[in-house]
C-alpha cells in the first residue's frame, strides 16, 4: 500500500494542461490544494484484500461457460479505506463507519469525518471501481451482494472492540440493507444513520441517471467540468458549500485524455448499477430489523424517501428518528460543522433519549435545527387542519 499516492484531479495534472488555465481554473486548484493540505495530515489510508469468489461469477454467466478456468476464477481484490482517529480518545472512542453513494469516493467524507473525529474514530470506504481500491473484472459483480460482502469483509478486518455505528448516504443505505438481508449481525453494531434512501425506491429517477452515467459524460476544462457538478448538486435542493463542489471535483473526478474531466469509476460500476435498478426492490424486512436506533436523514424535496414513503417508515418503526432537511432534495450533505454535530449528537445520545427525534433541519446552515416533541414513540401525528373563524350566519 503506497500511503503517498495522489490520484487526484490536481495531483496528476500535467503542466502542460494547467498552464493552460484560465483565471478561474486556476483559483479551483489553489482551493482544492489547500482543502487537501487541511485534510491529509489528518487522516491515513489503509487496505485489506477482499477475496471474490468465483461462484459470484457463475451466477449471472452461462453455464456454458462455468468451466472456463480463464474466465471464472476467484479474485484478490484491493479495497482502500481512510481511518480518522479521534482527537479526544481514540483508544476509546467508539466508531463511525462512512459508506458513501454510487459516485463517492472515500474523500467525499472529509469534512464530515474533521467534524465527527471530535469524538469518534472514522472510517470512510472506497468501493471497488472508486478511488484507491480495485476494479471488479466484469459488470455482473457489481451488486449489491458484492458491495455489501465487502463491508462486511471491512468489519471482519477492522475487528471492532468498541461499538460501531454505520451511516450510509444513498446507495451506501442500500449496501447496508442488503447486510442485513445477508444476515450480517455483529455486537458492536450500535446504530444506523439512513441518508436518504428508503426500503422501496421510486426507480424512475435513479435509473434514467444510472443508465446515462454508463457513458460517463465528460467536460472538456475543469471550469465547465465544475460549473456541471455544482449544477448536479444544487439541482438537489439548498446550496451547497463551494469548497465541498470543489474538492468532490479534486477526488471524485479524473483527466481522460480523449474526453476531458468525468466521474473517475470503474464504467463497468455503472453496468452493474443500471442493472441493478432493473430489479425488484423490497428491503422492507431488512429495515425492520437494523440495530436501533435508527436515524433517517431526508430530504424535503427528495424524490427517493417521498413523504408518503418516510410516513410509511415512521409507522413501520416508531422509534426511528428523523432530521427533515428545508429545501433539499436527495442529498442532505454533511458539511457545515452545525449540520455535522447535529448528527454526531444524535449518535452519541439517542440510545439513552426517551423518545425518537423528530427535527427539521433549516437550509441556512448557521441556523439551528428545529425539534418537534414527541411523547412516546408513536410517529408524529399531522398537524389538525386550521378551524375556521366563526363569523356568524350569512344575512
Amino acid at each position: 500500500m503506497a500511503q503517498n499516492r495522489d490520484i487526484s484531479v490536481f495531483g496528476n495534472i500535467s503542466a502542460a494542461v494547467e498552464a493552460a488555465f484560465n483565471v478561474h481554473e486556476k483559483e479551483i486548484a489553489t482551493r482544492a490544494r489547500a482543502l487537501d493540505a487541511r485534510f491529509l495530515p489528518q487522516f491515513t489510508r489503509h487496505e485489506f484484500t477482499y477475496t471474490h469468489h468465483e461462484d459470484r461469477m457463475k451466477a449471472y454467466l452461462p453455464e456454458g461457460l462455468h468451466d472456463d478456468a480463464n474466465l471464472v476464477k476467484t479474485q484478490q481484490l484491493p479495497i482502500s479505506y481512510n481511518v480518522w482517529k479521534a482527537r479526544n480518545n481514540p483508544e476509546t472512542a467508539e466508531t463511525i463507519i462512512c459508506l458513501g453513494g454510487i459516485y463517492n469516493s472515500a474523500r467525499r467524507f472529509d469534512f464530515f469525518a474533521e467534524g465527527a473525529a471530535e469524538n469518534f474514530n472514522v472510517i470512510a470506504l472506497d468501493y471497488p471501481g472508486k478511488g484507491y481500491s480495485g476494479n471488479l473484472r466484469m459488470p455482473g459483480d457489481y451488486t449489491l451482494e458484492t458491495y455489501a460482502a465487502i463491508v462486511a469483509a471491512l468489519i471482519d478486518h477492522i475487528k471492532p472492540e468498541k461499538a460501531f455505528h454505520m451511516i450510509g448516504h444513498s446507495h451506501g443505505s442500500k449496501v447496508i440493507y442488503e447486510m442485513v438481508d445477508q444476515g450480517f449481525a455483529h455486537p458492536q453494531w450500535a446504530g444506523t444513520v439512513i441518508g436518504d434512501m428508503p426500503p422501496e425506491t421510486p426507480a424512475g429517477p435513479k435509473l434514467r441517471r444510472a443508465w446515462r452515467n454508463r457513458e460517463r459524460p465528460a467536460s472538456p476544462t475543469v471550469d465547465e467540468a465544475v460549473k456541471k457538478l455544482g449544477n448536479f448538486l444544487a439541482g438537489h435542493g439548498a446550496p451547497v458549500d463551494p469548497d465541498f463542489i470543489v474538492h468532490d471535483f479534486n477526488h471524485g473526478f479524473a483527466h481522460f485524455t480523449r474526453e476531458g474531466f468525468g466521474w473517475a469509476y470503474d464504467p463497468n460500476s455503472m453496468y452493474g448499477y443500471a442493472d441493478e435498478y432493473l430489479k425488484p426492490y423490497d428491503k422492507w424486512d431488512a429495515f425492520a430489523k437494523l440495530p436501533a436506533p435508527v436515524l433517517l436523514l431526508a430530504g424535503e424535496k427528495s424524490n427517493t424517501a417521498t413523504p408518503d414513503i418516510v410516513q410509511k417508515m415512521l409507522q413501520s418503526r416508531p422509534d426511528m428518528s428523523l432530521m427533515l432537511y428545508e429545501g433539499v432534495g436527495h442529498y442532505p450533505e454533511l458539511v457545515t460543522e452545525k449540520r455535522i454535530q447535529e448528527v454526531c449528537n444524535w449518535i452519541k445520545t439517542a440510545a439513552q433519549a426517551p423518545a425518537p427525534l423528530r427535527a427539521s433541519v433549516p437550509a441556512d446552515p448557521q441556523k439551528d435545527m428545529q425539534r418537534h416533541i414527541v411523547q412516546d414513540n408513536a410517529p408524529q401525528a399531522a398537524a389538525p387542519a386550521p378551524k375556521q373563524a366563526n363569523k356568524g350566519p350569512k344575512p
